[in-house]
């Protein structure tokens, strides 16, 4: 069977838009409620036409969908074809043509909600910390570090890109403006989320751009896991300038919610420096089980200060007992 000539159909008195993609229809109704929204693009409910089963469409907004670089992007999203628990796997991409007009983005669909609401559904306890750290944060460090060692940096981590399936599973969505970084990293200006960009994402005050790689997705991680935590976002103003400026500048305050252990790593996580943070995924999660484990009681830490030093110990134990040795031979 050839391949119809339309990969985009829209029929009279049928609500429905049909999507040629990879030798199948995919359909959705652009007039049912979005599944989400976000800076380039909006989500709908879709289906597989011969299934049924139910994918996620997103269609680049009109207002992008002329620009190159933005068919680019959504171009490379729709061809990031990685497999990963907590990843979401896309189907492909579908144009009305190669150059304007409408762009669509098919990819599993992931039944849940996103972490802001998730997390705000928990009760208050001092355990939501700890359920954060390893239910949330966790896993999207294993899919950061799967999607880093492909040489893809996300760029746009926050709470709304963070599915929980089921009360159970984890997924990182969208990554319609991540970019395929060089061993030196990507050089580019701002783009994101302006209340979870890193500081090296916003151009300084010279106009001159930084490097962006793995860091910079540590830097927006540690401060979706700050706000998901503490409910409240300290590089949030109702001015995009003031909120730019507070991520070049602001250090994340203390919270009542978050323990002294968890905030050093929070903070190491979000120095502004990119040197000065964990320097891959795996660091961090590492740092994060870390301040996890049970403070030590005195006796552990004075059996662990004993074991450390034992040769030590055992050393000058000999050393004393030469000593009066010897001291008890040159008297006698």
């Amino acid at each position: 069977m050839q391949a119809p000539k339309r990969t985009v159909v829209k029929r009279k008195n049928d609500p429905y838009i049909y999507l040629y993609i990879m030798g199948e229809w995919y359909c959705y109704n652009p007039t049912e409620r979005l599944l989400g929204s976000g800076a380039m693009g909006d989500v709908y409910l879709g289906y597989r036409c011969n299934t049924g089963e139910p994918v996620a469409v997103k269609k680049v907004k009109d207002v992008y969908a002329n620009n190159p670089m933005i068919r680019t992007r959504a171009r490379q999203e729709a061809s990031l074809a990685f497999r990963h628990d907590n990843l979401v796997e896309m189907v492909g991409i579908c144009e009305y043509a190669p150059d304007y007009g409408p762009i669509f983005m098919v990819s599993h669909f992931v039944q849940g909600m996103d972490a802001d609401r998730y997390v705000r559904s928990l009760p208050d306890s001092v355990e939501r910390e700890a359920k954060v750290a390893r239910n949330i944060i966790c896993p999207i460090l294993d899919a950061l570090d799967y999607i880093h060692s492909r040489g893809v940096i996300h760029r746009d981590i926050k709470p709304s890109n963070i599915m929980v399936e089921q009360d159970s599973n984890v997924r990182l969505m969208d990554l319609g403006i991540s970019r395929m970084s060089s061993g030196e990293g990507t050089q580019t200006g701002f783009i994101g989320t302006p209340e979870y960009s890193a500081p090296e994402q916003i151009e300084n005050d010279e106009g001159r751009k930084s490097v962006i790689n793995a860091t910079t997705d540590v830097y927006q991680l540690g401060l979706t896991m700050y706000v998901l935590i503490d409910g409240t976002n300290p590089m949030d103003d109702q001015s995009e300038e003031e909120i730019l400026s507070r991520q070049k500048k602001k250090t994340l305050p203390s919270s009542e919610h978050i323990s002294d252990r968890m905030m050093e790593v929070i903070r190491k996580a979000t120095a502004k420096k990119q040197s000065d943070r964990f320097q891959t995924a795996m660091e961090f999660k590492s740092a994060i089980l870390d301040a996890l484990r049970p403070e030590p009681s005195r006796k552990q830490r004075l059996a662990d200060w004993l074991q450390d030093r034992f040769l030590v110990i055992i050393g000058v134990i000999v050393g004393l007992a030469l000593v009066f040795f010897i001291a008890v031979l040159l008297i006698t």
